[in-house]
């Protein structure tokens, strides 16, 4: 039984295939290639991936050559640029050599004693720009980049940022208040309902209404109790950081009377002191006799 290069089978296969759509067992059949033993091997889909896989190859060949063509051009369009830069400064220098003596160009910026930027300072912190420049979209200092990444709407973060939570209880009475309409409309349909089935729908919406204001309330009684902790905590919060400090200084106080009245009180002798001196001087350290 004859050996096939089943590699080089498919790639010719799928060259036919690509130019007219030929089956494999037409290919086969014209080839003199057994198909029992090359439906394996060759298929249409076999032949797609392979195109695909070329065409791949082929425009990542082209990429990396005109990606190659560009940074050729751009090295010889700095060369040039570099050339002409050398003879203007060549000329300038010429024409003011005692300015350029005196005053030699800049590569750090200028800064006080404190750390900041100079008055008259033309150069950044950061002067290695563009080198490494932010890149296009690029979302680093953003605040809130963990949720900005899902939404992409920057005017609804701004808008947040200055809402808080007197804005939600104003928006949570007008949407009971919407509600609260609502339910007087559905009201009027039901008095005017035709029929039976139009009085169920709109009981179902009635029902669904009044457990959305109901749902609105409990949101506005919860916004309303987190406004008053709000109000306590503004008072609380400074009252027991007064309170802790108070604590800790009569604590240290305290230590430091204790402290200073066993250092005074070290070496004085007392009644009860001698007593107790005589006791743990005696033999059985005055544990009476059994």
């Amino acid at each position: 039984m004859a050996k096939y290069d089943w590699k080089k089978l498919l790639a010719d296969y799928a060259a036919a295939y690509s130019a007219t759509g030929i089956s494999p067992v037409e290919w086969c059949a014209q080839n003199e290639v057994p198909y029992s033993s090359a439906k394996r091997y060759i298929t249409i889909k076999a032949a797609t991936d392979f195109i695909e896989l070329n065409s791949q190859i082929r425009s990542s060949q082209k990429s990396d050559s005109q990606i190659r063509k560009e940074k050729g051009a751009n090295r010889k369009s700095e060369k040039k640029r570099d050339d002409s830069g050398d003879n203007d400064m060549e000329e300038s220098a010429g024409t003011d050599n005692s300015d350029t003596g005196d005053c030699p160009p800049e590569t750090k910026p200028q800064r006080d004693a404190s750390g900041r930027f100079a008055e008259g300072n033309k150069l950044g912190g950061n002067y290695g720009v563009p080198a490494n420049a932010f890149q296009p979209g690029n979302q680093i200092p953003r605040k809130h980049s963990a949720y900005a990444k899902y939404l992409d709407a920057d005017e609804l973060f701004d808008a947040a940022k200055e809402s808080d939570l007197r804005d939600e209880l104003v928006f949570t009475r007008a949407r009971a208040l919407s509600v609260t309409k609502t339910l007087n409309k559905i009201m009027e349909d039901l008095h005017n309902a035709p029929d039976v089935e139009t009085r169920i729908e709109l009981y179902d919406k009635l029902l669904k209404a009044e457990a959305g204001l109901d749902r609105n309330i409990a949101r506005i009684e919860s916004i309303e109790n987190s406004l008053s902790r709000l109000q306590l905590d503004a008072v609380n919060v400074p009252r027991l950081s007064a309170d802790t400090l108070r604590i800790k200084a009569a604590t240290a106080k305290l230590k430091a009377e204790t402290e200073k009245l066993t250092a005074e009180s070290k070496d004085v002798t007392t009644p009860l002191t001698d007593v107790v001196r005589d006791i743990h001087a005696m033999p059985d350290d005055g544990m009476l006799a059994q």
